[in-house]
């Protein structure tokens, strides 16, 4: 069952936050690992449950359906895209490793 279009809103509130919280982006640019992923974006917005490490060429592939990009202060890149039949994933590029961070449905 797909996430509700209100649920889906978690994703570009998250870019907000990471956009306006330096220390939140120092954070994520040190995470090298799955658990200090979940446990930094889990602390941020405790919707977000998926999330995975992603190589450098999946996150800059170009998307099928791509919602949004951007780039944060910190020349961190982010993009939210829509998977063909799945859910709004946000991709962001750090220093040490590449997420990809969704809500899993039920």
């Amino acid at each position: 069952m797909p996430v509700s279009a209100e649920a889906e809103k978690a994703l570009p509130r998250f870019v907000e936050t990471l956009n306006n919280d330096q220390d939140f982006q120092n954070q994520l640019n040190q995470v090298s690992d799955i658990e200090a992923l979940r446990k930094a974006v889990q602390a941020v917005d405790p919707s977000l449950t998926g999330a995975a490490l992603i190589p450098l060429d999946q996150a800059t592939r170009p998307p099928k359906i791509l919602v949004d990009s951007g780039v944060i202060s910190n020349a961190l890149p982010w993009r939210l895209l829509r998977c063909t039949g799945g859910p709004l994933v946000l991709q962001l590029i750090c220093t040490n490793a590449n997420f990809a961070i969704w809500i899993e449905s039920c």
